[in-house]
């Protein structure tokens, strides 16, 4: 249990003020001894802020939002001191210490696969990204994230690449497919039976060949009961090495 890392996959970026959230990053880090990942997102699921009571605007303005918020939240792992002035946030000379336990920083992964903004942002601030999307569509993003890396002269394998994946396994990929719960619908695109790992030991197997393929590097995997460990025992004696 001490070498699992934690992370939040991911939070809204507008459900708290960036300073604070780099705070409680720091925090957490200490007291897990160095074993956090960090993940923020621009936001999209607008029922959380109705729900609330935050403004939820536009998707231009949460992107600008979070471009704003990854710049003070590194700077608050990082400097002795930050200070921004931006249209949407400002700090001046905030302190945060401790800053966390992990050198240079906490990881920051930024969550989304949109190509002009936010794979932007990754290359520009991020330590990691996640895409929730095919096999076929994640490799097509991971293209797209290089090119914004070489425009903002970054070796694009300096971001560890992952993805979001689903686990139903049973005899048969009928039965598979069945056992599917409703509204998966609304964070996974297209056919997502056809590419969630969705089916037998052996269609799993074949699905996690394509995320390979597609530069995945590391897969986080929903099980149908996170809280039972013999689902997870299962898929590492049948998967891993």
């Amino acid at each position: 249990m001490r070498r699992i890392r934690l992370g939040q996959l991911v939070t809204g970026n507008g459900y708290r003020n960036p300073a604070l959230q780099a705070k409680i990053a720091s925090t957490v880090d200490v007291l897990s001894h160095g074993r956090l990942t960090f993940g923020i997102g621009a936001g999209w699921y607008e029922p959380d802020y109705v729900g609330y009571g935050y403004e939820f605007g536009t998707a231009g303005g949460r992107l600008r939002q979070l471009g704003e918020a990854v710049q003070i939240i590194r700077s608050m792992w990082t400097e002795e001191k930050t200070s921004f002035e931006g249209s949407y946030y400002r700090v001046q000379d905030v302190v945060n210490q401790p800053k966390g336990v992990q050198s240079p920083h906490i990881p920051l992964l930024i969550a989304g696969g949109g190509e002009k903004v936010t794979l932007k942002l990754v290359a520009q601030y991020a330590d990691a990204c996640n895409v929730m999307a095919s096999p076929e569509v994640i490799a097509h993003k991971y293209a797209i994230l290089a090119e914004h890396c070489a425009n903002v002269g970054r070796d694009d394998a300096t971001i560890h690449r992952t993805a979001t994946t689903v686990c139903i396994i049973r005899d048969t990929d009928a039965e598979a497919r069945a056992s599917l719960p409703p509204g998966l619908e609304f964070a996974y695109p297209g056919d997502l039976v056809s590419y969630l790992l969705i089916g037998t030991v052996d269609t799993v197997r074949e699905r996690l060949a394509a995320y390979e393929a597609a530069g995945v590097q590391e897969l986080v995997i929903g099980f149908e009961d996170p809280t039972d460990a013999t689902l997870v025992r299962s898929f590492a004696e049948a998967f891993l090495p």
